[in-house]
């Protein structure tokens, strides 16, 4: 039946029809629904006030605790512009006008300039924003449908005619798609068209919307999908749709552990959600504290200086806020407890343990402690179900799933009853969980997360080890958040708990419980992509540990991370993929690159023996020596050059080896800074950031303090000369590894589609042939070398970089940059006499 109270006949009309339709869709065998006269075409006002209602605010769970619910604050009022990472460089007025494209001077952009794109999948981590980022767009574009925000332009990106009406859905409500069944949009088609509904838009209204255009659909959560199948599903089914609905716009969020190869989008631009900049994060705490206190802004500014000077006196805190989700945590935990975290496992107990102190007291209800437990029963109901995660689940199903644990009740029915009871009061003040339509889910999946992690904590070591690695969910996307939380949280019990879960991956590696059962003879290694896998985890879970300064007990630990060393190895690597390879040298750069080491130094110098070679190349005459149809003016004419013998470091300086240099206090020793520069800086620019990848070359160093470090390492930047011999040879290669185009097997560049600088000697068949083999002459960074730029106001630099275009890999292209510039696709270097 239709109940309600109605304000007006149209209001009353809307319901009836909804209603029918609604009626028409349960009893299909009466067929159409009789004709009658016509309906109106019904009003979409009421959707979109009820959207831009939905999107209006950022809620902040636990910030008072004397009411138990979450505090709300407009979204407008705290949110923060991300920054998208994977944006196209940008002339920056420093190129010579080669075109678009080409050596351009990159620049951070604002993610909301990625909606440019009619096709964009935002990809973060967890807690990144990406959430709050569509609701701050729908809500944005409901206020200017609505004509409530005049004043406001659209949401940069979106360009100029009209506005596409929004429909946001979350990707965990698709669910009920077939798996597998991507010939057909018809069941995508109908669960977008029942999102109006929730606000009493006609179902056929939306579809019609759908079909027509134009639309914005904001799909959130690919991730969010229960398995891998769920989600290659949802990913083929929306890259037809995007084919098949050309008038509408499509934006997905994903977190990145659960796109790629298969679930990966074809035809969508991809945009990456970059940390917090510390400019931003500062931003964020003093509207914080003058939403704390908006009577008294000098009251707010107090407050702000403490909290920032409270954060920054943690460095490993300060770089785990980079993240909104987390420094919103870390604010309210500083402003409940007066406390910074050690930890993130640290952080979310903390919070979580104080929302559920801060709920309303009522007789019967549940202590807090008790709460948690009930939670953590259905985090890890939902987590570990056996047809795949699920981040939102029936209510009902819920219900099923804790009303075993009120054993106090005598009868099934009242169990059901007190569970159903304890889950509507959770979602009403608890902050944890919260009811969508008549399903439940916890506020951040990260919530989830962190309770099953804790499930897995109560259990006895044996059967966690079987649940994590005789069943592999240690390796899955969906777990990998849970396995890190389950790390801190054992560490935080005692750190042999901690070893025992390292050990016990290392275990399953040897025991070969990961080889698909077949076990191997005994004594022969497990194959190498598994023991990557391996890597990988253990490199995320030391990486997690960091700011408790934990080193495994397991002395096969490092035997691991030395054995990964065979990812940089053409023959031992090939198969596996550059993501694969990638997370692995990750990995190991966070376990102790074994290549970096100070006593292995000597093994990364290349000697390249005297000689003449010929330099430079031209486009006029391709009958003469280094004639090349891509060069400019500037890398000619091409001339013999005769070199003395001198050595060329291996990779470029690396985070891991220029830390060094910072700790023996380089920049505070005048000797080394005889180019200048001396007194200038402290460090390099992101330098918190660049540590946590050791391997990676390091960058936002400018040429004076490359060419200080050079001369602290006892060495020099090679020249221009020196550095063109390395990569052509005496043959004259046009790239470093000969003549075949680059591709992404060989370098880093653009088109590779890494986004940052790689560990150093990811692309071995990008080396210089055999004996010299220097690595990373083409791509991951460019690089600064000795001379002047012809007219002595810029430095030259070569190689090309991950940003830039396959031209610039060739390896007589240069390049100039005024030698104060820091950028983080620049780094250097190393050359030296022969000792």
């Amino acid at each position: 039946g239709i109940r309600g109270t109605f304000t007006n006949p149209e209001d009353l009309r809307g319901k009836v029809q909804v209603a029918l339709l609604e009626w028409r869709q349960r009893h299909p065998e009466f067929g159409e629904t009789p004709a009658g006269p016509e309906a109106p075409e019904p009003d979409p006002a009421r959707y979109l006030e009820a959207l831009r209602d939905e999107t209006a605010y950022i809620e902040i769970r636990g910030l008072q605790a004397a009411e138990g619910r979450a505090h709300r604050f407009p979204i407008g009022d705290l949110y923060i512009p991300l920054i998208n990472e994977a944006a196209p460089g940008r002339d920056g007025g420093e190129g010579r006008g080669r075109g678009p494209g080409e050596s351009p001077e990159r620049k951070p952009e604002a993610l909301e300039e990625a909606l440019r794109s009619r096709r964009l999948v935002i990809v973060g981590d967890p807690g990144s924003g990406k959430s709050t980022f569509l609701r701050r767009i729908a809500h944005g574009v409901c206020g200017r449908l609505l004509g409530v925000a005049p004043g406001e332009g659209p949401p940069a990106g979106l360009g100029g005619g009209p506005l596409p009406f929004p429909i946001l859905v979350p990707v965990a409500s698709l669910s009920g798609l077939p798996e597998g069944r991507t010939e057909s949009l018809a069941p995508l088609l109908d669960i977008l068209a029942r999102r109006g509904l929730d606000y009493g838009l006609p179902e056929p209204y939306l579809r019609r919307r759908i079909e027509e255009g134009p639309c914005l659909l904001l799909l959130d959560g690919l991730d969010e999908a229960p398995s891998e199948a769920a989600r290659e599903t949802v990913a083929r089914l929306v890259e037809r749709a995007a084919r098949a609905w050309a008038h509408c716009r499509f934006v997905v969020t994903t977190r990145p552990q659960a796109y790629r190869d298969d679930t990966a989008l074809s035809g969508f631009d991809e945009a990456r959600i970059g940390a917090l900049e510390d400019e931003a994060m500062c931003v964020f705490l003093s509207r914080w504290c003058g939403a704390l206190y908006p009577e008294s802004p000098r009251k707010a500014e107090e407050h702000a200086q403490e909290l920032i000077q409270a954060m920054r006196a943690k460095p490993e805190i300060w770089r785990m806020a980079r993240n909104p989700v987390m420094l919103t945590a870390v604010a309210v935990l500083h402003w409940n407890e007066k406390r910074m975290p050690e930890q993130r496992a640290d952080l979310y107990e903390s919070i979580l343990g104080w929302l559920a102190k801060s709920r309303e007291r009522r007789p019967g209800r549940p202590s807090p402690e008790r709460c948690l437990a009930l939670l953590q029963e259905l985090a890890w109901a939902m987590q570990s179900r056996p047809g795949g995660r699920w981040v939102q689940a029936e209510r009902e199903w819920a219900v099923t799933v804790l009303a075993p644990r009120f054993r106090e009740e005598k009868s099934d029915e009242e169990r059901q009853e007190r569970a159903r009871r304890f889950l509507g009061e959770e979602e009403l003040d608890s902050g944890i969980v919260v009811r969508r339509g008549g399903d439940v889910r916890f506020w951040h999946p990260t919530f989830q997360e962190h309770l099953a992690a804790r499930a897995l904590a109560a259990l006895d070591a044996e059967e966690r080890n079987r649940i994590l690695f005789a069943e592999r969910l240690a390796y899955s996307p969906e777990w990998r958040e849970v396995v890190l939380l389950l790390a801190g949280l054992l560490h935080g019990k005692r750190v042999e708990q901690a070893d025992a879960l390292v050990s016990a991956a290392l275990d399953a590696l040897y025991r070969g419980s990961g080889w698909r059962g077949v076990r191997q003879r005994l004594g022969a290694a497990p194959p190498l992509v598994e023991r990557c896998r391996c890597a990988v985890l253990l490199g995320a879970i030391l990486r997690d540990l960091q700011p408790l300064k934990y080193r495994p007990s397991d002395p096969r630990c490092e035997g691991v991370v030395r054995s990964v060393l065979d990812i940089f190895d053409v023959q031992k690597s090939a198969g596996i993929p550059l993501r694969g390879r990638r997370e692995a040298a990750e990995a190991l750069g966070q376990a102790g690159d074994p290549r970096l080491r100070p006593e292995n130094s000597e093994e990364n110098w290349v000697t390249i023996p005297a000689g003449s070679f010929l330099m430079g190349a031209e486009k006029e005459d391709p009958g003469k020596p280094n004639y090349d149809a891509g060069a400019y003016d500037d890398e000619g004419p091409v001339r013999e050059v005769r070199l003395g013998a001198y050595q060329m470091g291996r990779y470029p300086v690396t985070v891991e080896e220029y830390r060094r240099f910072v700790e023996d206090e380089g920049y505070q020793n005048q000797q080394f800074w005889k180019e200048g520069g001396y007194g200038e800086r402290t460090q390099p620019d992101e330098w918190e950031e660049q540590l946590l990848h050791p391997n990676r070359p390091v960058v936002n160093v400018n040429w004076y303090e490359a060419a200080a470090y050079c001369a602290w390492a006892g060495g020099r930047l090679p020249t221009e000369a020196e550095w063109e011999r390395a990569a052509r040879g005496t043959e004259g290669r046009r790239y470093p590894w000969g003549p075949e185009p680059p591709d992404a097997s060989r370098a880093n560049y653009d088109e590779t589609k890494v986004g940052t600088a790689s560990p150093v000697g990811l692309f071995p068949r990008g080396a210089t042939p055999a004996p010299e083999g220097i690595c990373d002459l083409a791509g991951n960074v460019w690089e600064w070398v000795a001379d002047w730029y012809e007219e002595g106001k810029y430095r030259s630099v070569r190689g090309g970089s991950w940003l830039f275009h396959s031209g610039d890999l060739r390896a007589s292209y240069r390049y100039r940059l005024g030698p104060e510039i820091r950028v983080d696709y620049i780094g250097f270097r190393c050359a030296r006499e022969i000792p």
